[in-house]
């Protein structure tokens, strides 16, 4: 992938191309993690995405769905669109909010409450994949300069 601000496109040895700015590098790994993600849960009916909103309800269900767009960082018409492709797979339904009857509420149902350990598993293997050619140190110092990027970027309103 070239990218504004690339340089020299020969490849080094990690397979990255020289010169690679860190923003193509973060997109091309990102990108990578979520096609190998949707391979590793379509087996299940789920895309990238839609298994956070499964963990959030695995944690706590019934959760309202503007709980549910705050738990997963996402927009609220994400998890309306979210909610409705799980609730036509039968995997999560909608129930009044007994405390607001003009609201609903998101529970899980007894075959979304099913996908627990295959999604746990999932990760796992994407997990393992993501890492495989990293020793222990390297993940450590991975996840704490992937930490650093994220901080220095702020959110998206800090212009």
């Amino acid at each position: 992938m070239i990218v504004p601000g690339d340089v020299d496109q020969g490849a080094d040895p990690g397979g990255c191309p020289r010169g690679e700015s860190v923003g193509a590098a973060l997109i091309r790994a990102a990108r990578t993690h979520r096609a190998v993600a949707a391979a590793l849960l379509a087996p299940y009916g789920l895309h990238p995405g839609q298994e956070f909103l499964l963990t959030a309800l695995w944690e706590r269900s019934p959760r309202s769905p503007s709980e549910l767009a705050a738990t997963c960082a996402v927009e609220p018409p994400t998890v309306t669109r979210m909610v409705g492709r799980l609730e036509t797979a039968g995997l999560v339904r909608r129930t009044p909010d007994p405390g607001d009857r003009r609201a609903v509420l998101v529970e899980l149902t007894r075959a979304g409450e099913g996908l627990r350990g295959k999604v746990r598993e999932s990760w796992g293997e994407l997990e393992r994949r993501s890492t495989a050619r990293l020793g222990p140190e390297e993940r450590a110092t991975l996840v704490r300069l992937l930490g650093a990027v994220t901080a220095g970027l702020g959110t998206p309103d800090d212009g």
